[in-house]
């Protein structure tokens, strides 16, 4: 019994090591064996058992060495960015986005394509379709880590389940990450959308330097991610985060989810575009908005202010240092936003309020996907692939 003790410990021991590892090298850039032995304290012999395994199993390479004489000079380790790949799909409604990308989530490749309805086996083949075209920008010395898949709903990630998804019309529960391996052949990760994003965001976008952050993300439905001590927030049944049917007014019209009156029934960025389109106009509401017709920024000012006290609750419980803000409220501009400051000030019960920083672009909801697939390298804690055949050995 103390045997196996001591290997498991041994084990966890040498995970944590890898993740030390990794992140400082992830954040920092290329570093010396050195310099990893005084920043994360361990021994210049763990560093190197370290190093050495990593650079072994393709996750480092070695690069120049530094300085100049004739000394023993220090060789720094960087990530090897190009030798590993990650696709990452994103599901919407009627379309599915698919990337191909580098360590660092830097976009290799992409395809899109519509969906004719939202049955999960049509969303399967079409990514599967996608995924076959992204393949054929892969060198034959890249080696893909697997497939991140982004999903609207209920999801067992530990299992691969998607228990049901209003957005979709999933009423039932369904094994879509063993389809969807089935499909392309790879490991897939299942992970929420908005939680993806917030991943993101962690590992290499705004939020890199935060170990406590928000992602709010206003589009087809309101999400809101939390990264709190450096880990992206599941809950206990994983579904942290899906604040867009927390109930605003039970009175109010009816939601996907098949109650009424939930925040995103009134507020969601479809939502408000539905009410912009009942006034007649045939201008979109973002146009509309930019050029400052009263009726869009009273529509859509009063949506900032009734996210921004909904929020003023939710910071009061994770405390965030920031909060970076998401999908396709964005492109509102400061109607939307300055709306949600101005109410989130007056809800939060601390001053100044966190840090609001607007991520304009779609780029970290597909990448987000493609991080779910790099965080298993770097997070031993991540939750497992659901895979067919191939054993996961990262850790």
């Amino acid at each position: 019994m103390f045997s196996d003790r001591r290997k498991i410990d041994q084990k966890t021991s040498r995970a944590i090591n890898r993740r030390l590892i990794l992140n400082l090298i992830r954040r920092n850039g290329a570093m010396s064996r050195t310099d990893l032995s005084m920043m994360t304290g361990l021994s210049p012999a763990t560093v190197g058992f370290v190093v050495g395994s990593l650079i072994d199993e393709g996750f480092l390479v070695s690069r120049e060495a530094q300085g100049k004489g004739n000394g023993r000079r220090p060789v720094p380790v960087a990530l090897n960015v190009d030798g590993n790949l990650a696709i990452g799909v994103q599901t919407r409604l009627g379309r599915i986005e698919c990337i191909l990308a580098d360590f660092e989530i830097n976009v290799i490749d992409r395809q899109s394509a519509t969906l004719e309805d939202h049955a999960p086996e049509t969303l399967v083949a079409a990514a599967g379709k996608a995924i076959r075209e992204l393949l054929r920008a892969r060198r034959p010395d890249q080696r893909v880590l697997g497939v991140g898949l982004t999903v609207p709903g209920r999801l067992d990630t530990a299992n691969g389940l998607c228990l049901g998804s209003h957005r979709f019309g999933w009423k039932t529960e369904g094994p879509i990450a063993r389809m969807m391996s089935e499909e392309v052949g790879f490991h897939v990760y299942l992970e929420d959308d908005t939680l993806a994003f917030a991943l993101a965001h962690h590992m290499f976008g705004l939020g890199q330097n935060c170990e406590n952050f928000g992602a709010l993300a206003v589009g087809d439905g309101i999400g809101y991610g939390v990264v709190m001590d450096a880990k992206v927030r599941h809950g206990a049944l994983g579904n942290a985060g899906k604040v867009g049917h927390v109930m605003h007014d039970e009175t109010g019209p009816p939601c996907e989810c098949g109650r009424r009156g939930c925040l995103q029934a009134f507020y969601s960025f479809s939502a408000l575009s539905d009410r912009w389109s009942a006034t007649g106009s045939d201008v979109q509401l973002v146009e509309a908005v930019n050029r400052k017709d009263p009726a869009a920024v009273a529509i859509v000012s009063e949506a900032g202010g009734a996210i921004g006290r909904h929020l003023g609750e939710w910071v009061t419980v994770t405390d965030p240092e920031m909060i970076v803000l998401g999908a396709e409220a964005v492109a509102l501009g400061d109607a939307f936003i300055g709306s949600l400051e101005d109410a989130l000030a007056h809800a939060y019960y601390r001053k100044p309020i966190p840090l609001i920083r607007a991520d304009d672009s779609s780029y970290y909801w597909t990448a987000g996907a493609a991080a779910v697939v790099i965080q298993q390298v770097f997070d031993f804690e991540a939750a497992p692939a659901y895979s067919t055949s191939i054993p996961v050995d990262f850790v």
